[in-house]
């Protein structure tokens, strides 16, 4: 007990204050809180002191004034058999000095501090790997290594004992970086003076476009309809914004920019050689939740889906983690994200015409015009049927209409009726039909008057998605209107009797013309020949951009208390991350904020460190950090980080210049080396994390279905413009296939195809059974096979169109033994669904 003394008498309480409020504080604010804050995760709050002393399921955290014996001192230092927190890593040795200090000296806590709020912006934060400022470091002088990317790599593989592979065959290199550059088979006479040649070729291609295109599609969850309901919402011009990644790229537009374009396009100024406003279709392309919520839900999940994207798609940060609750792990708060969400919530859906004024206006009209001849006859039609059905309702059992007398024969039969009517007499039920059609045309009557009353003025807020969709912000306006209704057996009676599917009165456009009168068939014969004509008539649609624009009104948003909507706490100005700003972040003030947002987001280090680790990603089929959207605290750290480093400031080096720096990873040797393994550095290093050999690769999806089309002679490589089904007849680029929210291409989705709907931050790769019975059984791969078979001249050539080469003798020896007992549709299959064809050394 004497240590305890001697501590305190040294730590005096002005000290002990001050220890927690400059160093505990901020330390179990950052490392605890989200976890055992509110949450109490096993039950154990830090957030208080009489938390810590109440403990969880195992017991007090704390023992003030002895530190040793502390649960919570054994759990961050990883001492005690059980508990290891926090789990991604021990607390670091200075971390831990300072809670053993505070402890041992009493666990002091300022009596106006009952709990503790938890503060992210700190500098201990802002010098976590991912945040910290670029720096180019030294490539360190390793004898035998030929590039910087090399130097980096061997000096990690010395270390480990591991022996680089020898470089790969002209063919295999040749495939590995045609597959890279371009998602295509390399085309026979096309073979460049030296790989460096090559390289420039292939980045000069139009196709390296759409190949690198669909990696940042990916990322942008690109889609071209949502879900609306159990129909589908199409976007007619979401091709225009696809269209404009693979231009973009193509131009080497720098990456800042490209980045920026798809957050603000319309706001920024300058000549960057290509229209910015078709990237907006980043988000103006949704998800949109349309009526599947409330609307202050519905605006609240695109909001997160808009979050969630710019943040794990740029910044490798799981933003949309702090919805609920400050982030868990990372320091983020709730209100950082709900200052994101503002940006977004001062921010709505627009569509950008490309066609003159004058244009637009005459189709608009002509629209307007079959919009309301539509609902004309459509308001004719019903009223006409509803006057039919009373007329028919108010004749006699004996007087009844054929049909309707057979209808009522069927009704009676039938069993199970949820009324007590059918018990009436003939007279009396009679009265109680026609009671019982004056009682809700009268209720209807008051529901109608009711209900134009309770309509939002004019000016009320509305949100306006793609397709002309609009809503009211408010939920369901009128919808607290208490008004009359049937009783609930006269509904059900009236239900049976009138219903327009199914009802004994009900008639379809058929069975009423009978009962119309000749002026009234007349003048709907007229109307729809009118309308026939207004339809041949009408002007093509004009083209437009699917994007977004500043709302005339900017707003901040309210905290939403654990997530909810209309539970709702202090307002958070819309702003940046603070861990991520110099300082207090300030307020956007320029419209919504979406330029401010740009211009910060590309600011930040971690957004190169994210792009240049993509880039190692899509070439070598593994990333240098294996959490490619996740760059915070539970993520993977990198391999190589002094690597990672360097080739995030080459690439801000390069003025951002995606092409020169996939140049410079492509012209180094670990590139370039053989996929063969050795057997030595297998049991070192399996997995090959230190890349001592290339990784092999299945093709993707795409390439797959490309790939085999080049192979069949039937590919049509024309760049650029609309999409189509990916049917059996498609023979484009699976690039140009349609992308559908609310039902994917089954191909796409056996071959690993990633939901349109979130972000995706790389492609998973199974193996499954299925995969192999496309091959044997797909319409798609008999057709090219058979294509395939048509221009095959002989085994030699068969071989050269699918796999780049001659067979061997073996090989050719087994196929001519396969043609006796099949045909060359048979073989050119079995080649397409080989493992050399599928697969990139």
């Amino acid at each position: 007990m004497w240590l305890i003394a001697a501590a305190a008498a040294t730590l005096g309480a002005a000290d002990t204050s001050a220890l927690f409020e400059e160093k505990v504080r901020p330390l179990l604010a950052a490392r605890c809180f989200g976890c055992h804050g509110a949450a109490k995760v096993s039950g154990l709050a830090l957030d208080s002191r009489e938390g810590m002393l109440a403990g969880g399921r195992l017991g007090p955290a704390i023992i003030p004034g002895d530190a040793q014996s502390s649960l919570l001192m054994q759990a961050v230092t990883h001492t005690h058999p059980r508990l290891k927190m926090p789990p991604a890593e021990r607390l670091d040795g200075r971390d831990a000095a300072v809670l053993r200090q505070w402890i041992d000296a009493g666990a002091v806590w300022p009596a106006h501090r009952t709990v503790i709020a938890a503060s992210v912006g700190t500098r201990r934060h802002q010098s976590f790997w991912s945040f910290v400022p670029l720096s180019k470091p030294q490539p360190p002088g390793v004898p035998g290594a030929r590039t910087n990317i090399d130097r980096f790599l061997r000096l990690k593989q010395n270390a480990a004992g591991l022996t680089p592979s020898a470089r790969a065959g002209l063919h295999t290199l040749t495939r590995r970086v045609h597959y890279d550059l371009t998602g295509l088979p390399p085309e026979p006479g096309k073979e460049a003076a030296g790989f460096p040649a090559l390289v420039d070729r292939l980045l000069a291609s139009p196709h390296f476009g759409e190949r690198w295109a669909r990696h940042w599609l990916d990322v942008a969850r690109y889609a071209e309809d949502d879900v609306l309901g159990l129909s589908q919402e199409k976007y007619p011009n979401a091709w225009r914004y696809r269209d404009w990644v693979v231009e973009a790229i193509n131009r080497d537009l720098p990456y800042d920019v490209f980045i920026r374009a798809q957050i603000a396009g319309d706001l920024m100024e300058g000549d960057y050689g290509l229209d910015l406003r078709p990237a907006l279709g980043l988000f103006g392309l949704g998800p949109w939740h349309y009526s599947i919520s409330p609307p202050p839900q519905a605006r609240a999940d695109e909001r997160h889906d808009r979050i969630d994207t710019l943040t794990r798609g740029v910044l490798g940060l799981t933003v949309a983690c702090a919805r609920c609750h400050d982030h868990k792990f990372d320091p983020i708060t709730m209100r950082d994200y709900y200052g994101l969400a503002g940006v977004f919530a001062s921010t709505e859906y627009r569509e950008y015409p490309l066609a003159p004024p004058e244009t637009m206006a005459a189709f608009d009209a002509h629209q307007k015009k079959i919009r309301d001849l539509e609902k004309r006859i459509k308001d004719l039609r019903q009223k006409h049927r509803e006057e039919t059905a009373n007329a028919l309702a108010r004749q006699p059992a004996a007087e009844r209409d054929p049909l309707i007398a057979e209808r009522w024969k069927k009704y009676l039969a039938g069993t199970g009726h949820e009324h007590p009517f059918l018990a009436l007499p003939a007279d009396a039920l009679q009265r109680k039909i026609l009671e019982i059609i004056e009682e809700k045309k009268a209720i209807d009557e008051e529901k109608r008057i009711a209900v134009e009353r309770s309509k939002p003025p004019r000016d009320a807020a509305k949100t306006r998605l793609p397709n002309g969709f609009e809503t009211y912000d408010e939920f369901c306006p009128g919808c607290d209107i208490v008004v009359r209704a049937l009783d609930r057996d006269k509904y059900v009676f009236w239900n049976d009797l009138f219903h327009e599917n199914g009802g004994i009165y009900s008639l379809n456009d058929e069975e009423i013309q009978r009962f119309l009168s000749s002026g009234a068939k007349q003048e709907l014969a007229v109307l729809q020949q009118e309308l026939e004509v207004l339809k041949k008539a009408a002007p093509p649609p004009y083209a437009f951009l699917h994007g977004i624009a500043d709302k005339p009104r900017p707003t901040n948003l309210r905290v939403h208390l654990r997530g909810d909507p209309y539970s709702l706490g202090e307002e958070a100005p819309r702003r940046f991350l603070e861990v991520l700003s110099a300082g207090q972040p300030q307020p956007f003030s320029e419209g919504s904020g979406r330029l401010q947002l740009a211009e910060a987001v590309m600011n930040q280090p971690i957004a190169a460190r994210v792009a240049a680790n993509r880039i190692w990603m899509h070439l070598f089929g593994r990333p240098l950090a294996a959490s490619p959207s996740n760059f915070g605290r539970f993520g993977e750290r990198p391999t190589h980080p002094e690597l990672l480093e360097y080739l995030a400031a080459r690439l801000v080096e390069e003025k951002w210049s995606v092409k020169a720096l996939i140049r410079e990873i492509l012209l180094s040797d670990a590139y370039q080396q053989s996929s063969d393994t050795i057997a030595a550095n297998e049991s070192k290093d399996a997995a090959n994390q230190w890349f001592w050999r290339a990784n092999r690769r299945r093709l993707d999806a795409e390439a797959l279905r490309d790939w085999t089309l080049a192979a069949a002679g039937t590919l049509d490589r024309t760049v650029g413009g609309p999409s189509a089904e990916l049917d059996d007849t498609f023979t484009r680029r699976t690039l140009y296939g349609r992308v559908s929210r609310f039902k994917l291409s089954e191909s796409l989705q056996l071959f690993d195809f990633p939901s349109p709907s979130i972000t995706s931050e790389k492609r998973g790769v199974t193996h499954v059974p299925l995969q192999r019975l496309f091959f044997l059984n797909n319409g798609f791969v008999t057709k090219q096979a058979e294509a395939l078979a048509a221009r095959a001249g002989g085994i030699d050539q068969v071989y050269r169109i699918v796999y780049g080469r001659d067979p061997d003798a073996e090989e050719k020896r087994l196929a001519e033994e396969f043609l006796r007992e099949s045909g060359w549709k048979e073989l050119g299959q079995v080649l397409l669904a080989s493992n050399e064809f599928l697969f990139v050394d």
